[in-house]
């Protein structure tokens, strides 16, 4: 190529400006970037970049060609561009970045080379992709299979749906156990809004299923299960026009509708959006900044962790505990003190405890409570901040889940409030019956409650094996 072909291509190159294009979904990084600080975008930028958005990518070149955030490189820009058009960006001529790419010196084609070979396509196919859809599973395991699911009182509805003639459509992620019994509820996305979310959680708590099983034997295993609530002459669930601005703004990239409709879309067919776009969507949204939606992504690596894949989830997670997410924060705690941790792993995981602490999650607070109060690593614990937590959680309109109960009673038992820990956990053993549960451990922790002892351990450990005549032996709706 002659010199002014080259010329024009660099010129090409450096017209290019971060931000401008393509999903909106990194206010952060591009407000950072609009007001001048370079080093704070380019760390925004670089995390979305390195979990596989073309966009961030795109953005990192074009900092790298003008010296924003750091000092010029252009085997750092090629590098970037490359990896964002390898996946999907398409803003650049493939000419003219070859064009520039020629003029490298053999260093700076290392360097360009290290970045494509790390977060082009191939290379994110080892870290971070793909993202295993809803569906999928280990091949040595057969999925838990739904056999009973009560149906919804039509006179019950959430006060607030009612008064605004609403209806309501709510995802909750739901641990089968091997017997059969649903737990640990959490809800993924409530519409129009969460006053939906206790009573999709009454409902599935009732049901009952066929436990997994690996290789022949019951194991538990994650479900995502979807209640929809109607109201006579309420607006059409897809219809209402919030909905529909949601639907509308998904088509213009903005993450947290992605992730919206793409998480609906799974479960809801009404959307008309075919499964393996809806994922799509979810790998955009997640891309794109989105917390919940790197959350949700982490989560289909943990589902399917026994396939070799769950060290992907890592990255996914940093990213959106690093935003503030408090079930990131807390599943990353949870993977450190995993197995024989380290002190330093323990003081990293009290740490995200603490800032998950200020989630008014109903799933998050239930797990830090518990973990904060009767975790096996002392160090870990923290009463104060337990109890304040546990205060919390019991003002959650969610009553459906005996592990509310249970997780407070811990909490202020480690404060030495053992009547109203007792108190809680007999409620936990009321709602536990209603369900059906085994109850022995609760029975156990009631006990030491009542004469005054506290309780370290999993609170939430389930039966060892399926009591008789649990849906796990009697699989019959």
């Amino acid at each position: 190529m002659n010199r002014c072909g080259v010329a024009c291509a660099l010129m090409l190159l450096l017209a290019f400006q971060p931000g401008a294009p393509a999903q909106a979904g990194f206010p952060e990084a591009f407000k950072a970037y609009s007001e001048g600080h370079y080093e704070e975008a380019r760390a925004e930028f670089l995390e979305l970049a390195q979990l596989g958005s073309a966009a961030s990518q795109f953005d990192m070149g074009a900092m790298a060609l003008h010296g924003q955030g750091g000092p010029k490189d252009l085997g750092a820009a090629v590098g970037w561009l490359t990896a964002a058009a390898d996946n999907g960006d398409t803003q650049l001529p493939p000419e003219k970045l070859a064009a520039v790419r020629a003029t490298l010196s053999d260093e700076q084609l290392r360097t360009a080379d290290d970045i494509v070979s790390r977060y082009g396509r191939a290379g994110l196919a080892k870290t971070v992709l793909p993202v295993p859809p809803p569906q999928a599973h280990c091949r040595n395991l057969t999925p838990a299979r739904l056999v009973h699911t009560p149906e919804p009182d039509p006179e019950y509805y959430p006060r607030g749906g009612r008064l605004n003639d609403q209806n309501g459509f709510v995802i909750v992620q739901l641990i089968v156990g091997i017997d059969g019994e649903p737990r640990d509820p959490e809800i993924l996305m409530a519409v129009p809004g969460p006053e939906f979310s206790a009573a999709a959680v009454d409902l599935w708590m009732r049901s009952r299923w066929t436990p997994a099983s690996r290789d022949g034997a019951a194991v538990e295993s994650k479900v995502s299960v979807k209640a929809v609530f109607r109201l006579i002459g309420g607006g059409l669930l897809w219809d209402l026009p919030a909905l529909k601005a949601i639907r509308e703004t998904a088509l213009t990239g903005d993450p947290k509708a992605q992730y919206q409709i793409g998480l609906a879309a799974m479960l809801d067919g009404s959307l008309g959006i075919p499964s393996s776009q809806a994922l799509t969507l979810l790998v955009l949204a997640a891309q794109g900044g989105h917390p919940p939606a790197q959350y949700w992504v982490a989560n289909r690596f943990m589902s399917v962790g026994d396939c070799g894949v769950e060290d992907k989830k890592l990255p996914w997670l940093r990213a959106a505990a690093h935003a503030g997410d408090g079930a990131a924060q807390l599943a990353l705690a949870e993977s450190l003190i995993s197995s024989q941790p380290t002190p330093q792993q323990i003081a990293a995981a009290k740490a995200l405890l603490e800032q998950a602490a200020q989630s008014d999650n109903f799933y998050v607070m239930k797990h830090v409570a518990a973990l904060l109060a009767t975790s096996s690593f002392e160090q870990l614990r923290d009463a104060s901040t337990a109890r304040a937590v546990a205060d919390r959680l019991m003002k959650d309109p969610i009553e459906a889940d005996p592990q509310k109960y249970e997780a407070a009673a811990a909490a202020y038992a480690m404060n030495r409030d053992f009547w109203l820990a007792a108190a809680k956990e007999q409620a936990a053993i009321k709602e536990a019956t209603r369900l059906q549960w085994d109850t022995r451990r609760m029975q156990e922790q009631f006990t030491l409650y009542h004469s005054s002892r506290s309780w370290a351990g999993d609170v939430f450990a389930p039966p060892t094996a399926p009591p008789a005549g649990s849906a796990a032996a009697s699989p019959t709706p």
